[in-house]
């Protein structure tokens, strides 16, 4: 049944958000019992390569699957019409799109955040492991798995608010999700894009691929490329060129045009102070903040 008052609104603002904060705390539990071979004295279990690489793939998508399930599960979720797969070229624009907003959102994020420590310790992470390992966990587990949680968990019981507030709402929390001021732009700006593609073609494949290959692309292929001049020069100018083109295709086309409002009777004022003046949202916005700021510090 969709919400029908503004208290109903709220209420389902209120249970996205303490979803992520439940699913942040479980992480937080299993990372924690992580530590258990240390506590115990098995020290060469603990510092094992092995047990390592193995953390965070057993950690944070087993946790997000099982709390975004079950805390969602009562949610309406409308049907999305599936429609034909795209055409070349309608997959090498939406690839373009999302390179080039994530590079212009992470630009702008070296802007705002120059003068402090923050890195992206994401990026740094995989340049330090081993290439097969990197592979398997960054382009093939961590797309699916967060395709999965993000655009089908929660942008699809997010379509009763409307096609936008659904991208958005489902991109804000992936941002957040990341626990990184570096990560959270790009992450957002990539989030709108996968949603949109999740929305247009009713398929979870093509966003998940478009998801393998950014992390490709950006988090794989860029750390292992030889430190030659030449090479980051041809980076360089197609990193250009995919932000002129993203700028002209929005201005262009303005794919939000054609969004669907939503079931519900409520405007989008009234989605978004509904959204904006609950509490629990404002406090999954402030611990995720927090411990972005915190993994700064330790």
């Amino acid at each position: 049944m969709f919400p029908q008052s503004r208290e109903e609104l709220s209420y389902y603002y209120g249970r996205v958000s303490l979803a992520l904060i439940a699913y942040t705390a479980l992480v937080q539990v299993m990372t924690s019992l992580c530590y258990l071979p240390y506590y115990l004295g098995d020290y060469e279990l603990f510092y094992s390569d092995w047990y390592y690489y193995l953390i965070d793939p057993m950690v944070f998508y087993p946790a997000g699957l099982l709390v975004f399930g079950l805390m969602l599960r009562r949610f309406p979720t409308p049907k999305l019409v599936k429609a034909g797969p795209p055409e070349p070229r309608q997959i090498c624009s939406g690839l373009a799109v999302a390179l080039g907003l994530l590079y212009a959102s992470s630009d702008l994020t070296d802007l705002l955040l120059s003068g402090t420590e923050t890195v992206d310790y994401a990026n740094e992470a995989v340049a330090e492991e081993p290439i097969l390992f990197a592979l398997l966990c960054t382009v093939l587990i961590a797309p699916i798995c967060e395709e999965y949680i993000f655009r089908r968990l929660l942008l699809d019981r997010l379509l009763f608010l409307g096609d936008w507030s659904s991208i958005v709402i489902s991109s804000l929390f992936f941002g957040l999700f990341h626990t990184n001021l570096y990560q959270f732009l790009y992450a957002f700006a990539v989030g709108l894009v996968l949603g949109y593609v999740r929305m247009m073609t009713g398929s979870m494949r093509w966003n998940i691929l478009l998801h393998m290959f950014i992390n490709l692309f950006c988090g794989v292929l860029i750390s292992y490329l030889p430190d030659e001049e030449w090479i980051y020069s041809l980076l360089g100018v197609a990193v250009i060129g995919c932000i002129c083109y993203s700028a002209a295709y929005l201005l262009r086309e303005k794919p939000w045009r054609n969004f669907y409002p939503g079931p519900t009777r409520f405007s989008g004022g009234e989605k978004r102070r509904a959204c904006l003046t609950n509490v629990t949202f404002w406090l999954c916005v402030l611990i995720h903040l927090g411990l972005s700021v915190y993994y700064i510090c330790i």
